[in-house]
């Protein structure tokens, strides 16, 4: 599996946003080499379990920061969230019960990689120009 890169195209403006997406995609990386690498079922589950509890922190600061600055689309954008949370879920259940099958693999890059490079380039980048617009600027612990 290819690994995840940071560029420039998946930068929101935000140094908050922008820097708590590069930690999710090293997180997502490191659950590709865990699976890759066949880590065994501890190392996996315990990096996926990382991934999950990263990516509700993530989510949780975003969608504070929306309410706070009364962001127009928040309630479409807090349901994306909680799609690719159930989904993450999903595929959780999955590795608990069948391990790190090559299923498994294929479907973090269809389900979770491509899903939240999309949602990062033509949806949270709205989010990012929402918050420069007005002038807000997000504090750096979240």
């Amino acid at each position: 599996m290819k690994e995840i890169e940071w560029t420039d195209d998946l930068s929101v403006g935000v140094g908050l946003i922008d820097e708590q997406h590069k930690m999710l995609i090293k997180r997502l990386n490191d659950l590709k080499l865990s699976l890759t690498e066949q880590q065994g079922p501890a190392q996996i589950a315990s990096t996926m379990n990382f991934l999950v509890e990263y990516t509700d922190f993530h989510f949780s600061t975003e969608e504070k920061h929306m309410e706070a600055n009364e962001y127009p689309t928040f309630e479409a954008h807090k349901k994306m969230h909680d799609g690719f949370k159930q989904t993450l879920s999903g595929l959780e259940e999955d590795f608990e019960e069948e391990g790190a099958t090559q299923g498994l693999a294929d479907s973090i890059d269809t389900l979770l990689v491509n899903w939240l490079i999309n949602h990062i380039q033509k949806v949270d980048v709205e989010f990012g120009k929402f918050l420069m617009s007005k002038g807000i600027e997000l504090p750096e612990e979240g």
